[in-house]
């Protein structure tokens, strides 16, 4: 059995605030980090830590390289994710001192995604093999 995880890859960008913004409101962060993210790249990267084999297909913008190298170093076989001309996907999160977070979130290249594409990545796989699948790329 193979496993093919088609899901989001989402740069995440995390911005730790004393409250979070309102409207009409210009308030500068504490500290900003930015890390790879998206359900999908998650779940690859659990699955390949639990030791199993798994293949990642989704589409990054240029500037999602860092994302490709995540999921290698992590174990994943990203030979299926392609390059869009559209930017990577992203969330702006706000975390508070309480933990709390609001996130804003931008698709990108996560829903540059048709059917020839699909096609394309689920033509390796068939019969007795998983699909993984969340809720963050194109329907």
């Amino acid at each position: 059995m193979r496993i093919l995880n088609f899901g989001s890859l989402n740069i995440d960008y995390v911005y730790r605030v004393d409250s979070f913004v309102k409207p009409g409101e210009t308030k500068a962060a504490q500290s900003l980090s930015v890390f790879p993210g998206g359900k999908g790249l998650n779940q690859s990267l659990a699955m390949a830590r639990a030791g199993l084999a798994v293949a990642h297909a989704g589409k990054v913008g240029k500037e999602g390289g860092f994302l490709l190298e995540t999921l290698r170093k992590g174990g994943v076989d990203t030979r299926l994710i392609e390059t869009s001309a559209i930017a990577t996907g992203h969330a702006i999160i706000q975390v508070d001192d309480k933990g709390g977070n609001c996130i804003l979130l931008f698709g990108g290249a996560n829903q540059d995604i048709d059917e020839h594409y699909i096609d394309r990545a689920l033509a390796g796989f068939g019969s007795g093999d998983m699909l993984v699948l969340q809720n963050e790329i194109s329907s």
